[in-house]
């Protein structure tokens, strides 16, 4: 957020505000605050795929919750055991399961980029 708005800080229309006798709050409420929330809210579409990830894992290691919850990466990790018993399609629901979640996750987050993005727009 710091580095959005130190950009947009120095962009045309911040100072072609302020030479027009804006002050400094109606630079950040009018012009930056507007501009980096997209930003902002891209990436925290990323930041949730990447906390499904390391979640997943960190159960997959058994640094997750208690037995009795369920998760992903827990279901991974017992799936893997019982392969050597013949029962290997026991990997595919849970992997199946992170995947497209995460990648809906990432198609969110650059969907919501496109739309957010004012350079773009013709």
């Amino acid at each position: 957020m710091r580095g959005e708005a130190l950009s947009l800080r120095d962009r045309e229309y911040v100072q072609a505000m302020r030479m027009m006798g804006g002050g400094g709050t109606r630079a950040v409420f009018r012009h930056i605050v507007p501009n980096a929330i997209g930003t902002v809210i891209v990436n925290c579409t990323f930041q949730i795929a990447d906390a499904i990830l390391y979640v997943s894992y960190l159960a997959f290691l058994g640094l997750s919750i208690p037995p009795p919850s369920a998760d992903w990466g827990s279901m991974l990790s017992a799936g893997i055991t019982y392969t050597q018993n013949g029962y290997w399609w026991l990997i595919f629901p849970p992997g199946i399961a992170i995947v497209p979640v995460v990648a809906a996750f990432n198609f969110i987050g650059d969907g919501l980029r496109d739309a957010f993005e004012v350079r773009l727009r013709s």
